[in-house]
């Protein structure tokens, strides 16, 4: 009797071992279900060639950027892949090289330079919990200079909305945190607590501000500011990084949650 007592509490055992460790596989897996994407890449040129010295240039569009498995992600994410509204990369080649083509065409076939247009979407956070792009752009399309920027979105896993900086910071710590990064930028650029942020710096009133552009990196949140944002062409782009440790106590618990995911 004894015997069939214990072999029936063995039977029990090893069915409750095998459901916990199932529970267990199954919390692994979600953990590491990240989203199945391609890098695609297109290159057009036109038809038009201009002779510089002892070569022939042409206006090229060129681009490289992810096509998820889902297409949902891929409706989610339409306006960081094409920045002009745009239904495809096909049409978006196409229409630039059109506009390229009936320049010349309106000029009498000559043209004084080439245009150009390189863009790059990278996946660079790819978690069970959220998804990061940076959208990277360089363009020529005549006068002094070119143009070029860099974007960074951030998209909720679970809602499919792109988050802002006040899922990431408590709203009534907004202005605490804002200061924490004001000290920061002062020290990046070598100024004061008195310095004036108007003249060389182009912030409204010339009162600091956070940049909407911003991504999360494994110890740093980055606030990235365009060329023309807060400064001058010839200045360049700033990246100003604050260390999660210093603002860890400003953080929502959902903002903990994304940037615990990719560490």
């Amino acid at each position: 009797m004894r015997f069939y007592f214990s072999l029936i509490v063995l039977v029990i055992s090893c069915l409750l071992s095998a459901c916990d460790d199932h529970k267990k596989a199954a919390i692994a897996a979600q953990l590491t279900d990240t989203l199945s994407y391609s890098q695609k890449s297109i290159d057009e040129h036109s038809n038009y060639f201009l002779k510089e010295d002892d070569r022939l240039d042409t206006t090229y569009f060129r681009a490289k950027y992810p096509v998820f498995q889902e297409d949902k992600i891929n409706e989610l994410i339409t306006n960081i892949v094409h920045l002009e509204g745009d239904t495809s990369m096909q049409e978006a080649a196409h229409r630039f090289i059109n506009s390229y083509n009936e320049y010349v065409e309106d000029n009498n076939g000559k043209s004084t330079a080439t245009w150009n247009r390189d863009l790059q979407v990278d996946v660079i956070a790819n978690t069970p919990v959220f998804l990061g792009l940076r959208t990277k752009q360089d363009e020529y399309t005549g006068g002094a200079h070119g143009d070029h920027f860099t974007l960074y979105s951030n998209f909720d896993r679970q809602s499919n909305k792109q988050i802002m900086i006040d899922d990431i910071i408590q709203k009534e710590n907004k202005d605490k945190f804002v200061k924490i990064a004001e000290q920061y930028f002062r020290k990046q650029e070598g100024l004061s607590t008195d310095d004036s942020l108007s003249g060389k710096y182009f912030f409204e009133d010339g009162r600091f501000s956070l940049a909407d552009n911003f991504t999360f990196e494994k110890d740093d949140i980055l606030f990235y500011y365009n060329v023309y944002e807060i400064k001058s062409y010839a200045e360049g782009n700033t990246e100003l990084r604050i260390p999660y440790t210093t603002f860890k106590h400003l953080i929502s618990d959902k903002g903990l949650h994304y940037i615990n995911s990719i560490n």
